[in-house]
């Protein structure tokens, strides 16, 4: 099930991050963007709209030394990948907005291409991936990925919980670690259009139903300060 996503959104968000970036090229799905020669060693700023859990990979194709990077709609640095000649970054976003990423090259007079692939999420994936690497503003609650897509942490200040995808990527399964104990379930995710209803099972039968409007666009006011994306072990 695709998350429910207006197209009256994603051109709400494009418009003003193009604006900002001052001519910066769009990086499109299954699109690949040329990048010309330049003579001066500065990088190359692309954007993107992306959605909340969607499994994304870009790819540069060019010669020598570079790195690809990740901002998040905050301007935080999410992931980067580095290498020489072919550099793929792969990632899965935590918001439905607009991002950056940057090319750095050491060889600026060799031109490149860049390409970006991406799944559609389902809605489960969708809200599990919702402001991953984010802490929240009041500093109460820390989400990382413990496997990026799969399994994710939340940490609390007494207590911890892990979410793992189901294999039909259409149900969480969740352990919470607390000082009353442990706890475990599943939760599935419907949608009406306006809000999302999540339906909780626990191993003896109870099912908890709660509903609430879907967070997607980068909202500093709950979705604190980057923290990190893969979780310190």
């Amino acid at each position: 099930m695709r998350p429910f996503i207006a197209l009256a959104l994603l051109a709400a968000l494009a418009q003003p991050a193009s604006a900002q970036l001052m001519g910066a090229t769009e990086l499109k799905i299954a699109t690949p963007v040329k990048g010309a020669p330049s003579s001066k060693p500065v990088a190359d700023i692309y954007y993107l709209v992306g959605e909340s859990g969607a499994k994304e990979t870009y790819t540069l194709a060019g010669k020598g030394p570079a790195s690809l990077t990740l901002f998040g709609p905050d301007g935080s640095e999410i992931l980067t990948a580095s290498g020489s000649g072919s550099v793929s970054l792969e990632v899965v976003l935590p918001f439905t907005d607009v991002f950056t990423i940057a090319v750095a090259r050491k060889s600026t007079a060799a031109p490149y291409s860049l390409s970006r692939k991406a799944t559609v999420p389902t809605l489960a994936e969708a809200e599990m991936a919702g402001g991953i690497g984010y802490e929240s503003k009041d500093g109460k609650r820390a989400q990382c990925w413990i496997i990026p897509g799969v399994k994710a942490r939340v940490t609390y200040p007494k207590g911890k919980e892990e979410f793992t995808l189901a294999a039909d990527r259409d149900t969480v399964t969740f352990v919470s670690f607390a000082p009353r104990g442990t706890s475990s379930g599943d939760a599935s995710f419907t949608s009406d259009g306006e809000m999302v209803r999540r339906a909780v099972r626990y191993p003896d039968g109870k099912v908890k139903d709660v509903s609430y409007e879907p967070r997607y666009p980068y909202d500093p006011q709950e979705d604190g300060r980057f923290t990190g994306y893969l979780c310190k072990q």
